[in-house]
């Protein structure tokens, strides 16, 4: 499997890019699944405690049950040529091929880091590799 980042635009094949704030275009985090939930646009929400030096990728707005907490958005397999128009679009696009973490996986992943301006969080969207394990 390839780890790293992809080439091209960070916000390619997301949904409503422009909610996405990029901070650093590729960016690796490591960490302790604590949630994982599959939303109505098709993502992956993978909520993770990161490991000893990856804190300073959380900002205020970074929790989930209280704890302090990162989301990595693993995304459909939507064209890179283009955005989907809207969430329903996004849900349409292939399956990832990706692999999903289960709670209590260690992930190390890589994607672009970006605010979530809708939430006011920062998270890697859309998780471009990752390793599980």
């Amino acid at each position: 499997m390839t780890v790293g980042c992809r080439s091209g635009a960070p916000e390619a094949g997301v949904h409503n890019p422009d909610r996405l704030l990029v901070l650093d275009p590729c960016k690796q985090a490591t960490g302790t699944v604590v949630d994982v939930a599959r939303e109505d646009d098709g993502d992956y929400h993978i909520w993770f405690k990161p490991d000893a030096g990856y804190e300073s990728l959380l900002n205020s707005e970074n929790h989930f049950q209280a704890r302090p907490a990162m989301l990595a958005e693993i995304v459909p397999a939507c064209p890179l040529d283009s955005n989907p128009s809207n969430a329903p679009a996004a849900a349409r696009c292939p399956k990832t091929k990706l692999a999903i973490p289960v709670i209590g996986n260690h992930i190390s992943i890589w994607g672009p880091w970006v605010l979530d301006t809708d939430h006011g969080w920062q998270e890697i969207h859309p998780v471009d590799s990752i390793q599980i394990g």
